[in-house]
């Protein structure tokens, strides 16, 4: 399969070319600017594109001559704090609204027509809950934050090219795993065990939450892209729930430290939990990585 990701320099776009090259397929990759980190062969191109203005003329040359059968669109700005609060931030509208239109019109200027898997997330959903809830794909849309307010934007935007734009959503749920890094839950947390005395200071440990590996997802995107029917919309997630303080209580084995944390927002919370049906009904796809494996795995790949 041939096949274009945008966002390359991202956690989750890492992991997805890689698992493409592993499957076989031949990428063309596209970075905002020229600082393209993944390392080039026979199998991987690369391109520079920032998707806040339409596709230049020689861009759409490079993408009609490589002749993509799949676009995956996960060029995106993720951070919260650049996203807004209560409506997005002109940033927010700019790359994941307007972008994602530049990216559907520039597969309609193309001989053959791409699929366009288009990563949402889980925050189109209300963020939190007054008991453990899975969410499915007709729960209610209900953003309250500027990321997810832009992501169902985006979605809306996508779904108005209708039947000329062979489209899929994908509403991924929260992930992490080897490379990701931030400020982020579980690069905090393991930093913090390393490096601070305890007690720690942590936000909350009796909060209920989906973690998927971001290896998981990527084989989610390919599997989506490969059988999935378009014109629809899937959750990514693990389909399981698991609570803060039990992430932080595998953390403490794998490094093998006691170090006791507090809390700084104590209460229990729920954050939506994906209903992962449709997918794996309509798919061949499953979650394969235990939480406790990819936790493993983040802290092996971060001490090397």
């Amino acid at each position: 399969m041939r096949a274009v990701v945008t966002g390359a320099n991202g956690f989750v776009a890492g992991h997805l070319i890689d698992h493409l090259l592993d499957e076989g397929d031949t990428v063309l990759a596209f970075t905002r600017t020229n600082n393209c980190q993944l390392a080039l062969s026979e199998q991987l191109n690369t391109g520079v594109w920032d998707i806040t203005t339409p596709a230049s003329v020689g861009i759409v040359q490079q993408i009609r001559e490589f002749n993509p059968e799949v676009i995956y669109h996960l060029a995106a700005i993720s951070v919260r704090s650049r996203c807004g609060n209560t409506e997005p931030s002109e940033e927010a509208t700019l790359v994941n609204v307007q972008g994602s239109r530049h990216i559907a019109e520039c597969c309609l200027l193309l001989p053959h027509v791409p699929k366009l898997i288009f990563t949402s997330s889980v925050y189109v959903y209300a963020s939190s809950y007054d008991r453990i809830t899975r969410v499915n794909e007709a729960n209610e849309v209900c953003p309250d934050n500027g990321y997810g307010i832009s992501k169902l934007m985006a979605e809306q935007a996508l779904i108005e090219y209708g039947k000329t734009l062979p489209l899929i959503i994908a509403r991924a749920f929260q992930h992490t795993g080897p490379r990701q890094r931030g400020s982020l839950l579980i690069p905090e947390w393991v930093h913090k065990l390393q490096t601070q005395p305890s007690p720690l200071e942590v936000y909350n440990l009796q909060t209920w939450i989906d973690y998927s590996d971001a290896r998981d997802v990527a084989r989610a995107y390919r599997i989506l892209a490969m059988q999935a029917p378009t014109g629809e919309i899937y959750n990514v997630g693990s389909g399981r729930a698991v609570q803060s303080g039990e992430i932080l209580h595998t953390l403490q084995g794998i490094l093998g430290t006691s170090k006791q944390a507090t809390e700084s927002n104590p209460g229990e919370n729920f954050l939506p939990i994906a209903n992962i049906q449709k997918i794996q009904s309509l798919t061949s796809w499953q979650p394969e990585y235990m939480l406790e494996q990819t936790l493993q795995d983040f802290v092996n790949e971060l001490n090397t």
